[in-house]
């Protein structure tokens, strides 16, 4: 059994292939992740374009898997995996307990039906593996700048209404504190270990704030399936800032953080 290897810069690899408002999450989800051990065989859940995973690991997972076949195909140029299939995670085609570790980035709050997604991992994974999964709390859409700018106010029913419109606008069809998170984990079986949150609402407030800046890579994404014309020019472009950006995004837990990670462990009393 082997274990996944990580990259290590981090910030300057995201600043230099994403938009700034994505690149401030995503690094912060991969300093997390990296503090812990990846066991092959390794699936990635909800790959996307597979650029977290060319970022985050120096080894090649081992599946990913994802409903979209243009992502699947920029995935596929990155050479992060050594499978990707297209499918939905309520119906993963693999036979039980096939993996020793299933990861989802930012990917579960975007699935209507949860239950049968996470009663699918615990069914691919074997007894002992892990379940690694990063997502928004309810605080996330609180440390917005216009939720906060209505809030201070005094408009809090209009700032009801914007909350609900953002989750409705990222297409977030979960929006839980951590605690909730770990009982939807346990009532598939599982049985976590760690909860821990990041993102602090002042990085939460920034990350908003810069989301507009994000538009002409937004466009570019779907004209030209990448976010960044020449990854080579912003790396030196931000290279002096970048000294200003770690020391800004650390410490990278926060116990009022908006955004959590949660480690799922399968019994390995549990059956197949």
């Amino acid at each position: 059994m082997s274990t996944l290897s990580f990259r290590s810069s981090f910030l300057e690899e995201y600043t230099a292939r994403a938009p700034l408002a994505l690149a401030i999450e995503r690094t912060l989800e991969c300093v997390i992740l990296a503090e812990h051990e990846f066991r092959s065989p390794v699936l990635d859940l909800g790959c996307g374009d597979g650029l977290f995973a060319s970022v985050l690991f120096g080894d090649r997972l081992d599946t990913g898997i994802d409903p979209d076949p243009h992502e699947l195909r920029e995935a596929a140029r990155t050479g992060a995996y050594r499978e990707l299939i297209r499918c939905y995670g309520e119906r993963i085609p693999k036979p039980d307990g096939s993996f020793q570790t299933v990861l989802s980035n930012s990917v579960l709050e975007h699935i209507p039906d949860l239950r049968p997604v996470l009663n699918e991992v615990f069914r691919i994974l074997s007894p002992g593996g892990v379940f690694y999964f990063t997502v928004p709390t309810n605080d996330f859409e609180t440390w917005t700048v216009i939720n906060q700018l209505l809030i201070r106010a005094g408009l809090r029913g209009i700032s009801d209404r914007y909350r609900r419109f953002f989750n409705r606008f990222w297409r977030h069809y979960h929006a839980y504190d951590a605690g909730t998170w770990r009982a939807l984990a346990a009532g598939s079986g599982f049985r976590v270990v760690e909860v821990a949150r990041y993102g602090a609402p002042r990085v939460a407030l920034v990350d908003d704030a810069l989301a507009p800046l994000a538009l002409p890579s937004m466009l570019l994404k779907r004209l030209a399936r990448r976010w960044v014309l020449s990854p080579s020019l912003r790396r030196v472009l931000l290279r002096p800032f970048r000294g200003l950006f770690s020391a800004w995004l650390s410490p990278v837990r926060h116990p009022d953080g908006c955004l959590a990670f949660i480690k799922a462990v399968k019994s390995q009393a549990a059956s197949l």
